[in-house]
């Protein structure tokens, strides 16, 4: 042993190279440049992060997805995930989605209240029954009439980005924006709602079930056989296992949690991280038994929070913010430096550039509003037409299609191409729209609420200058104008009267001043 360690020793003695300080290993050296990005990233977005969210209205994903593009292989080569990983990508890829939804989904079952799931039953019901249906074949219709392939391979396609995405419905429900324009039970549904996607987390699992029925119905040719092992696979094993490890492995947790608080064995602080653990727990151990680990998790955050105990001991921290954050930036960062900018110019069979748009905009506007709009008197938690425009525009792709798809790929074995330019296109063109909807929807409300003020500020001006009574918020013309000379100026129904509809009696009493303030002048 002595003489080998000698001789070692002997053959290294003249390298020099342990004394560098700066490692000449490409793939360490890499690595330390991507922390050192990563690090002004999130330091430089932390520094203008109310800016770019409230005012300028851009999510998370959208600006880190553009990172991800700048130092990606496409334009600065700094982060090339195929030489980083390579062989590998796929299964990287798949790992890291797989841990960045699962924490995202335990948090979104922990942040909804104890009794959601029960009281808005019939809305979640609805959505992740009709609605969801509608989304899978629309888009399978989509993809197979475009491109022109399989309809086998639609369906898997379409099973993928069929359900929502927990990571990009960050960027709406929550924020200065959803707060104030968006009514909290939208909010909660939507939040609830997102948690179909990996396997349909809440109701009964329907996100794996549309990605592998079309496998088996493609590789069985017998149909009744084919759908049996289906049934038997995928609802009774994978789903019905995961619904039940979850509900065990929450309770289970619950009870302990506790048990040891109240002998006085646990810290804040090991609470605090209690769910990291056990989403990690949660998913290498249902993982490790071939049943859905995404669902599972889903099911531990709902049990964990049904009392609403496990959220009075966190409620005090911002840490679920904070991962987030980190989660959306780490995730998207990495997606953006994915993107097959080459296949998207290039022919791949049937696959152009114009078709990928065209799917594109066919999904983004057919996918999800015409059903909502239909059946919104069947969904109680949308009160209004505004409300259910708002919830069947807004159904993001993002962060789950690319698990979907990693999965069809590594372990249903279809070809990564072209399912994966199209679902990676198709995410893009949600993180940009979706992404953007905020703006979209502060404009349109600021301009309609500017337009409102001036014209009841025109309206008192006038009526005041000519003194005539004028009922505000009604069109007059000469005919009945002499009908209204008795009436006051501030009678009239108050549905249509729009200083009665003012949000604030001090913002009534404040127009009317100006508007007096102007008529003085004549």
């Amino acid at each position: 042993m002595a003489d080998t360690l000698n001789s070692h020793f002997n053959q290294t003695a003249n390298d020099t190279s342990w004394m560098e300080l700066i490692s000449r290993d490409p793939g360490l050296r890499v690595a330390h440049l991507t922390y050192l990005l990563l690090g002004v990233f999130v330091t430089c977005f932390g520094f203008v992060s109310l800016i770019v969210k409230d005012r300028l209205y851009m999510s998370e994903a959208m600006v880190a997805t553009l990172f991800g593009i700048i130092i990606g292989p496409v334009v600065a080569n700094i982060f090339n995930p195929d030489s980083l990983f390579p062989g590998q990508v796929d299964h990287v890829t798949l790992e890291f989605s797989r841990l960045i939804i699962a924490i995202q989904c335990l948090v979104a079952g922990i942040t909804l209240p104890g009794n959601y799931l029960w009281k808005e039953r019939k809305s979640i019901a609805m959505l992740l029954g009709p609605v969801m249906l509608y989304m899978w074949l629309m888009s399978a219709l989509a993809i197979w009439a475009v491109f022109s392939v399989p309809w086998q391979l639609a369906l898997v396609i379409a099973g993928c980005i069929t359900p929502t995405d927990p990571v990009l419905a960050n960027s709406i429900v929550k924020g200065k924006f959803a707060e104030k324009h968006i009514p909290y039970h939208v909010r909660l549904l939507i939040s609830a709602e997102r948690q179909n996607l990996m396997y349909s987390a809440i109701n009964d699992g329907l996100g794996v079930p549309l990605v592998f029925l079309p496998v088996y119905l493609w590789r069985i040719s017998n149909t009744g056989e084919a759908i049996g092992w289906w049934i038997l696979n995928v609802i009774i094993y994978q789903i019905t296992l995961c619904v039940i490890f979850g509900i065990l492995i929450g309770y289970a947790s619950l009870r302990t949690l506790k048990y040891a608080e109240l002998k006085g064995w646990i810290d804040k602080e090991s609470i605090f991280g209690f769910f990291i653990a056990i989403a990690l727990f949660t998913t290498g151990s249902l993982s490790a038994l071939g049943v859905d680990d995404i669902l599972g998790c889903f099911f531990v955050g709902t049990v964990l929070s049904w009392d609403q105990w496990f959220n009075q001991q966190i409620e005090e921290t911002h840490i679920q913010e904070v991962l987030d954050v980190l989660i959306n930036i780490a995730f998207f960062i990495y997606f953006g430096t994915l993107i097959p900018w080459s296949d998207y110019t290039t022919m791949i069979g049937t696959l152009s550039i114009w078709k990928l748009f065209l799917v594109a905009i066919w999904l983004l506007l057919l996918r999800r509003l015409p059903v909502v709009m239909l059946l919104r008197h069947w969904i109680p938690a949308l009160g209004s037409r505004k409300e259910a425009f708002f919830c069947g525009w807004f159904g993001p792709i993002g962060a789950g299609a690319i698990f979907y798809c990693m999965t069809a790929v590594v372990y249903l074995e279809i070809d990564l191409k072209p399912m994966f330019p199209i679902i990676s296109f198709i995410v893009l063109s949600s993180i940009l729209l979706h992404g953007a909807s905020v703006g979209l929807f502060e404009f349109g409300i600021t301009r309609h609420s500017t337009w409102q003020n001036n014209r009841l500020s025109r309206q008192i001006s006038t009526a005041m200058r000519n003194r005539q009574p004028v009922v505000l918020g009604e069109e007059q013309t000469e005919s009945d104008h002499g009908n209204n000379d008795e009436r006051g100026v501030l009678q009239g129904n108050s549905s249509t009267n729009p200083i009665r509809l003012l949000p604030s009696p001090i913002l009534r009493r404040l127009l009317l001043c100006i508007g007096l303030t102007r008529a003085m002048r004549y």
